[in-house]
């Protein structure tokens, strides 16, 4: 093998790599996706901090991390709390 031949590989490589390091990156940062719609007037959502938030909640639509749960009562039956207001 020559020298460029070497040099061609190396630099393949190293694109390998940077590309498979991008990707990991971005999987590990994306949004999860929920087979939930945000306009679904029927999915309460529990946010990281444990607030169970309905589609009356003032905050219903910030939401982007949370489980979803059919209903208010079976979020909080699953430890969530209600807004404060």
């Amino acid at each position: 093998m020559s020298f460029e031949n070497t040099q061609v590989t190396k630099i393949r490589l190293l694109s390998s790599k940077l590309l498979a390091s991008f990707l990991f990156t971005s999987a590990l940062t994306a949004t999860p996706l929920t087979s939930w719609s945000q306009d679904d007037a029927e999915v309460v959502k529990m946010s990281q901090s444990g607030v169970c938030h309905d589609a009356s909640s003032r905050h219903y639509v910030r939401v982007k991390n949370f489980k979803p749960y059919d209903s208010i009562e079976a979020c909080l039956e699953d430890g969530g709390r209600k807004p404060k207001k």
